[in-house]
């Protein structure tokens, strides 16, 4: 999305062998640079099913490949020598069969030693860990944010005032993603419902992605914190509105962030 967008964008992470030409042929093909730490096997497969009529979308996800511990340590050190000063570092996904789920901890933590934005979207064991190295920004939606206090979170107040709990753990930016009912964003003393217009879901899948790249992008290019939460509102919502994930299309982005609106939670 972040490409879409008009920036540069790099994908580094596993790579199985056997999948390999697929991704790279799609890369290529996004304009997405990418920088593969190889493994054997191949990519684990995933299916959506959506059903139009009743407006229901289920999610089938196949098992991946176990790694050894090895491949943990062997990967970290592969991405820690590409991380530079300046850089955005989204953390998202979740962890690899056999890895710890502390990775993105240590990942994180050695990405803000070399100066460079760090994002963080991940849910439960990877997101209480990720949470204590202190990255810039985390995204959690409202099932991972009521996962990681282990209690149901009802209301704006409630989804605010859990959320501001990260901002006295060193963490600078907090955005609870809610769906159809937008985003709570949270930064300093700023506390803003995110309010996106109602259109038609033809898919969901990637929407949290295309939000997330929305705010990369809003940051990278100094965007005031309301103009920034505008962005990635309406990437979100581009996404939904097209089948396949990361169908954000540029002039829609655009004409949606005029429809979000932005008032004081």
């Amino acid at each position: 999305m972040g490409r879409i967008l008009g920036e540069q964008v790099t994908l580094i992470g596993l790579m199985p062998r056997l999948s390999r030409p697929l991704f790279e042929a799609s890369c290529r093909k996004a304009g997405i640079a990418i920088d593969f730490h190889q493994v054997e096997g191949s990519v684990r497969v995933n299916a959506t099913v959506t059903e139009k009529a009743a407006g229901q979308t289920t999610h089938l996800n196949s098992r991946g490949p176990r790694f050894a511990p090895r491949v943990q340590d062997e990967f970290s050190t592969f991405a820690v020598e590409r991380m530079k000063k300046g850089d955005s570092w989204l953390f998202t996904g979740s962890v690899p069969s056999g890895f710890d789920p502390s990775v993105y901890r240590g990942l994180i933590r050695e990405a803000r030693k070399r100066g460079a934005r760090t994002f963080l979207d991940a849910r439960g064991e990877a997101l209480k860990l990720g949470v204590r190295a202190k990255p810039l920004v985390i995204k959690p939606n409202l099932s991972e944010l009521e996962g990681y206090y282990g209690e149901h979170i009802e209301g704006t107040r409630h989804i605010a005032l859990k959320a501001k709990r990260f901002l006295d753990t060193g963490i600078e930016y907090v955005f609870v993603s809610l769906g159809a009912d937008g985003m709570i964003a949270i930064h300093e003393n700023d506390c803003l419902l995110c309010s996106v217009p109602q259109v038609k879901a033809v898919d969901t899948v990637g929407s949290g992605d295309a939000l997330l790249a929305g705010l990369a992008v809003g940051m990278e290019r100094r965007f005031s914190f309301s103009e920034t939460c505008r962005l990635a509102a309406a990437c979100g919502v581009s996404n939904v509105m097209h089948p396949g994930p990361g169908a954000v299309r540029l002039d829609e982005v655009w004409q949606v962030m005029e429809e979000v609106a932005v008032e004081n939670a």
